[in-house]
């Protein structure tokens, strides 16, 4: 007894020795918890211990009317005194403290209730359901009396009604400082390591997914990053799977959720949790890209809370379960638990973000400064867009990059490695494209392939598929007016921080500059050529306007005599042998002084600047017109005219006789280009270019001689032809430039080469 009685004393000593900031301060729902005993009748002092997650042992955390904090610290063992019975039996259990009762107690239990001057104890497990209906116990409560008192079985009952109803906080509150002290230890290992600072990021938001899935007992979590230039929610870390084995392509890294969309959705649009009892059944908004996938889903059910900083939105968690009883619905206690990690969440993912943000600007704003340098040297165009490509790759860490110009035409692609940024564009890039260039302001999405914002209109069919998805657009601008369009890409669910666009938008706003400059620069070396051509032009000009009406007179008078001579010949000439090859050679001089007077009025059709008469044209009808009229000479020849458009108008502000004429042109130097054996195809159609604008378009293509590489820049100055002496002289094109050019439009010729054949191209602003 007097050994005992020693043992116990040295117990009371180390007790006192103890001191409770070895362990964090306990979590209000401990004092909670405790304080739910201390009501009890009769109970003067409760300690409380708790279950730490993945360990049989539990630790005394917290004690509400303890003289002291001695006992804050101690380890309850399975099997060890009654507290160690309980966590194994889940029974309670009381007596009054007496040598009988002492041999049930631990040393330690008994060294704690002596210091406090128990008399009487109960020993109460916490108790709570699992998913499937089974019990855990997930902690032990001490209430204890200084004075005799009587607790009967009733007390007990009800105690142990108190042990249930707190044991479910209790639980979420451990596991919750389970997780923050591990998220602190986790950051201050980050920083330790040296880790890059969107590493971290990337870290941290999969171990905040993991934690969330396993404190709401949840199948699988998602971590999601609110951007808040388009109100979009990207996913930043997932953890678990919904089914075990098999990936859902709703819910994974890189997922894109528009506003109020998905359980995310709506929880940011509500500032506070939201509860799905089954995902799929039409109580929340999913894009159509996700119906398909959210269809073959099981019957899950979803809760999903805001992480908020402030009265701000940074982002949202999601969590989900296979809905197989009602016991998988999300309770009232797991949606507290929610509120409670997004209370510890939002801070951390905030701070990782501000890191990762403050890293990347640092970085970027040394490499951009040195980039901006390379790009202000360049005096061509192309050499600061091939600059630009390879420097937006080091600046964000890009797999490749191309530059459209305004009208949505590449003008440059780099490349790492083959991406969905190569000719010809992708469908979805297309809307990407369009939607900067209305907007001028930069965008991006982690998945190209499958962001809702970028659904394909029925029967469009995007490209082939490219493992690096993740695309980031930005305007190349000058104020207001749009140069082009530089985009990089990254590797699929790449989510681009705001520090990214900043970067990449400033790198664009620097390049603008370059471009304007090697384009005044190219503009006045041009410009030196240009004028004395245009000198030589007015003075050519003048003289040829003189001398075309000086000739246009005499030549008409000789056409006309010849003319008569022509019909006196038919009669009597003939009779005598000496003037029998007459009205031939007299036909003859009739032709070629009519082909001199022709070629001479459309040199002064040229030369005089005709005012058009716009109206409301359709262009279908200008161009079936003007295809009827050749049509006849075209099938003499054995030359077949395609005539193709979609059926719908295609209406343009017009002159409709110049239009034709322009038409009619194009048609007549396919039918000598093919020269009766080939085929021509004239299309009409409307397209959108690069800034978002109507335009119509008609092509004329053949199948014929095609045009030298080296001709294609001359081909549309006059009397610049192509055709065999005798057949032109080379004001057909140049013709058509002008009255093209008088309507605001603009035309274009190719050519694969000698034999290859050639299509002329023109388009008009399509009038709304």
């Amino acid at each position: 007894m007097h050994m005992a009685t020693a043992t116990i004393v040295d117990n009371i000593r180390k007790l006192e020795s103890q001191r409770s900031h070895n362990l964090p301060a306990p979590p209000p729902a401990f004092r909670i918890a405790a304080r739910s005993f201390l009501r009890l009748p009769g109970v003067d002092v409760v300690w409380l211990a708790v279950r730490e997650s993945r360990d049989k042992t539990a630790v005394i955390r917290s004690s509400e009317g303890a003289r002291s904090a001695a006992g804050i610290g101690l380890r309850i063992e399975p099997a060890v005194g009654i507290g160690g019975a309980l966590l194994l039996a889940g029974e309670p259990w009381r007596g009054k403290l007496t040598r009988n009762a002492a041999d049930c107690l631990s040393i330690e239990e008994t060294a704690l209730l002596t210091k406090e001057g128990a008399k009487q104890v109960m020993v109460v497990p916490l108790r709570s359901m699992g998913l499937r209906g089974e019990t855990r116990t997930e902690g032990i409560a001490y209430a204890a009396a200084r004075r005799r008192v009587a607790w009967t079985d009733k007390t007990l009952q009800i105690a142990r009604r108190v042990g249930e109803r707190v044991a479910r906080p209790v639980r979420d509150a451990q596991r919750i400082s389970e997780v923050t002290q591990r998220w602190d230890q986790m950051w201050a290992e980050l920083v330790a390591s040296g880790e890059a600072a969107d590493r971290r990021l990337d870290h941290v938001a999969r171990q905040i997914a993991a934690d969330a899935r396993a404190v709401l007992r949840s199948g699988i979590g998602i971590v999601f990053r609110l951007d808040a230039a388009s109100g979009a929610l990207h996913s930043l870390g997932q953890d678990g799977e919904v089914i075990p084995g098999e990936v859902v392509p709703a819910v994974r890294r890189g997922q894109v959720l528009p506003p109020g969309c998905g359980c995310a959705g709506r929880a940011v649009a509500l500032r506070k949790p939201f509860v799905a009892a089954d995902y799929g059944s039409g109580c929340i908004e999913v894009p159509p890209i996700m119906a398909e996938a959210v269809a073959k889903l099981p019957t899950l059910t979803t809760m999903s809370f805001p992480l908020l900083m402030g009265r701000d939105v940074i982002g949202a968690v999601t969590v989900g379960r296979v809905k197989t009883t009602p016991l998988v619905d999300y309770s009232s206690e797991d949606v507290r638990a929610a509120e409670q990690l997004a209370r510890v969440a939002a801070p951390l993912l905030a701070r990782a973000q501000r890191v990762a943000e403050h890293a990347r600007r640092e970085q970027g704003a040394s490499e951009l400064s040195r980039l901006a340098g390379s790009l202000a040297q360049s005096l061509s165009v192309s050499a600061v867009c091939e600059q630009l490509a390879r420097s937006v790759l080091v600046l964000v860490r890009g797999t490749s990059a191309s530059i459209w110009n305004s009208h949505g035409e590449i003008m440059f692609a780099e490349a790492r490695r083959p991406g969905i940024l190569r000719h010809p564009k992708d469908p979805r890039l297309e809307r990407l494209l369009d939607q900067v260039a209305l907007s001028r302001q930069a965008s991006w999405t982690p998945d190209l392939a499958n962001d809702p914002r970028l659904v394909l209109p029925a029967g469009v069919n995007p490209s082939e598929r490219s493992e690096a998805r993740a695309v980031l657009v930005a305007p190349i601008r000058i104020r207001e007016m749009l140069l082009g369009l530089l985009g990089v890409s990254g590797d699929t669910g790449r989510a681009f921080t705001d520090t990214d666009v900043e970067l990449v938008q400033a790198l664009a706003d620097q390049a603008a500059l370059g471009i304007a400059n090697a384009r005044a620069y190219d503009e006045l070396q041009v410009s030196n050529v240009q004028v004395l051509r245009h000198e030589k032009l007015v003075a050519m000009g003048r003289l040829t306007s003189g001398l075309a009406h000086e000739l246009r007179n005499p030549l008409q008078n000789v056409v006309a005599l010849t003319s008569e001579l022509v019909e006196r010949s038919r009669g009597s000439l003939r009779e005598h042998p000496e003037f029998v090859d007459f009205p031939e050679y007299l036909r003859r001089a009739h032709g070629e002084a009519k082909r001199a007077a022709d070629i001479v009025d459309r040199l002064l059709d040229h030369i005089r600047e005709r005012t058009p008469t716009f109206d409301r044209v359709d262009v279908r009808r200008v161009v079936a017109d003007a295809v009827a009229i050749v049509a006849a000479a075209a099938g003499d020849r054995g030359a077949q005219i395609a005539v193709m458009s979609d059926g719908t108008p295609v209406l343009v502000r017009a002159d409709a006789i110049m239009l034709r004429q322009v038409v009619l042109n194009l048609v007549n130097n396919a039918l000598y280009a093919v020269d009766g054996l080939g085929a021509i195809s004239v299309r009409t159609r409307t397209e959108r270019n690069g800034i978002g604008a109507a335009r119509a378009v008609v092509s004329v293509s053949d199948t014929g001689r095609g045009v030298p590489p080296e001709h294609l820049p001359r081909i549309f100055d006059p009397f610049f032809t192509t055709k065999d002496v005798g057949h032109g002289v080379g004001l057909g094109l140049a013709i058509c430039q002008s009255f093209i050019e008088q309507h605001g439009g603009s035309i274009r010729a190719d050519s694969a080469g000698v034999g290859k054949g050639t299509t002329v191209e023109f388009e008009l602003p399509v009038d709304r």
